[in-house]
């Protein structure tokens, strides 16, 4: 037999279950649910507005096809228009100003020098924020899981590209925080950036490079 305590009871326990579960549910769910094409702009416009930043680099490799992990970190400086530095702990530097790209390696004393007309074939993976203002021009965008919608997934519009897919993680202002390629051979690489500085006013002189004396130049 219920009595009529007991009745109370459950009902309590009841309208308090309810309570925590739709309470702890629009926890959950963002006021406005973005969709790809409202993060997708947002990241164009942080981007289409931004005129230099830094940050601290750490770069992952995965070769799957010869089972073997590289990582680097290292510190980026970009400035527009089209000018990149990323000088890693190990003594290499990357370095593109406009027109052209130049990779130095500390170790074997060379510099080798590249004319380039696409990013993507020059295998600089941070080299994508030079054009992140402009994602629905060369990519389909998609996003990875309705739980994370800030988390982006590129799909390369033009066949024949090097890249099969591009993951982006952004935060709530459109600044991409982490970055993660993956190329037709299975292999990956994800960039993290931290510390990042945005309109800090770079000097043109830090993207110019002068070899140290003896270093062989490869053109």
């Amino acid at each position: 037999m219920i009595t009529q305590n007991s009745a109370r009871e459950r009902y309590g326990l009841f309208a308090i279950a309810f309570i925590l579960f739709f309470s702890t549910g629009a926890a959950r769910t963002p006021a406005h649910a973005q969709t790809v094409q409202d993060v997708v702009a947002s990241v164009e416009n942080h981007y289409r507005d931004l005129n230099d930043l830094t940050a601290h680099v750490v770069q992952t490799n995965v070769l799957k096809s010869i089972g073997k992990t590289q990582k680097y970190e290292g510190k980026l400086f970009i400035k527009k228009p089209g000018k990149l530095r990323l000088e890693y702990t190990n003594g290499q530097l990357i370095l593109i100003d406009g027109t052209a790209a130049l990779f130095y390696s500390k170790k074997s004393e060379q510099v080798v020098k590249k004319t380039f007309t696409d990013f993507e074939h020059m295998n600089i993976p941070v080299a994508f924020l030079l054009g992140a203002a402009h994602i629905r021009d060369d990519f389909e965008a998609l996003q990875a899981a309705p739980e994370t919608p800030r988390v982006l997934e590129l799909l390369p519009k033009r066949s024949g590209a090097a890249m099969k897919k591009l993951r982006l993680h952004t935060d709530g202002s459109g600044r991409i925080t982490a970055l993660m390629i993956f190329d037709r051979s299975g292999n990956t690489t994800e960039v993290a950036f931290t510390d990042i500085r945005e309109g800090v006013g770079l000097d043109e002189r830090q993207f110019t490079f002068t070899p140290p004396k003896g270093t062989e130049i490869i053109e």
